[in-house]
């Protein structure tokens, strides 16, 4: 009989979810530009459609003038796409452009200094491969307007065909099977007002490669297999992180069933932590967190932040075998 090569540990995720049970989100996260401000329905429909499709990977991403990062810079550049009414947001445009011209136009936008040669956003090509995809399918199937897509599902996840996880993945960019960009796009979606949810049950927690960190160094999921724990440690490739991604998915359901807080906000308190407290430095033994200002603190409203949140439960804030875990990696544009 093959041994699974790691597994959910329950009482580890009732520990992180009592904690969190007492955290609250800071409401000012969910008021800030990227949901808020106003323009037409369809291109801010756009600008959260196009921004998820291509977000992955960006470890590199980066202004050093106003020092944000990764998802921060989409949402800056994002923004300033749809006040502009850009074609970077036009799918008849999108369609029709090259993929060396649409790469030369997204290098500028993620330049501090629109010097082409000074872009942090890498995989150019993949990622307007994805807006290319993404706007083909788009025209063909609803008429170029992201508003159609949301109507057909009528707010629904699973709707015998027509529900959003069923629809997305038949754009390039959502074809994760775990639904990772497809929740975060429905994520963003309602908190900016535009979606209503009616199968809440059906929620897949979303999964990135911080979450993945951070649950691994908890315990919440054990690497049974000492082959796989060694690779993760060495931060070797492996072929695929599907068996412990699923896993940590399943650990988010039964923590967010103990917390009290919707599936949808475990990226909230997660995805901060893995991104600032708990990364190449962790807080619990270089007492500093890795972004400046704190992505954990800027979500999760707390009175102070000498410690990490989770350390006095962590194994990772004890033992250097667990607090030298990584995230899987592997090559994807899922996450």
């Amino acid at each position: 009989m093959v041994q699974p090569i790691a597994y959910v540990k329950l009482e580890r995720c009732a520990d992180v979810a009592e904690i969190i049970s007492r955290l609250p989100l800071r409401k000012e996260f969910y008021q800030r530009e990227y949901l808020q401000h106003f323009t037409d329905t369809e291109t801010l429909l756009r600008m959260h459609f196009f921004a998820v499709a291509i977000c992955h990977q960006t470890h590199n991403l980066f202004h050093p003038r106003i020092k944000i990062f990764g998802w921060d810079y989409l949402e800056h550049v994002f923004v300033k796409l749809s006040k502009e009414n850009s074609d970077l947001l036009n799918p008849f445009f999108l369609n029709k452009v090259s993929l060396n011209k649409l790469v030369s136009m997204l290098k500028p936008e993620f330049s501090h200094d629109r010097n082409p040669e000074n872009c942090t956003l890498d995989r150019l090509e993949q990622r307007a491969a994805l807006m290319v995809d993404a706007s083909q399918k788009l025209i063909s199937d609803f008429n170029g307007e992201v508003g159609n897509l949301l109507m057909m599902s009528d707010g629904y996840l699973q709707k015998n065909g027509k529900g959003l996880y069923e629809i997305l993945p038949q754009f390039e960019a959502f074809t994760d099977p775990l639904q990772k960009k497809s929740t975060f796009l429905i994520k963003l979606l309602m908190e900016a007002g535009f979606l209503e949810i009616r199968d809440p049950g059906h929620f897949i927690p979303i999964m990135d490669y911080h979450m993945q960190r951070v649950l691994l160094r908890l315990g919440c999921v054990e690497i049974s297999d000492e082959n796989v724990r060694q690779k993760i440690i060495r931060r070797e490739f492996l072929e695929t992180d599907e068996p412990i991604r699923s896993l940590c998915v399943e650990a988010f359901k039964a923590i967010a069933a103990d917390s009290g807080h919707a599936v949808t906000k475990m990226n909230d308190f997660f995805w901060s932590l893995g991104r600032s407290c708990c990364h190449q430095t962790t807080l619990c033994t270089n007492h500093i967190c890795e972004k400046t200002p704190c992505t954990f603190t800027q979500i999760v409203d707390i009175k102070n932040h000498d410690k990490c949140a989770f350390q006095d439960i962590c194994l990772g804030a004890v033992n250097p075998i667990y607090r030298n875990l990584w995230q899987p990696v592997v090559e994807t544009h899922y996450y």
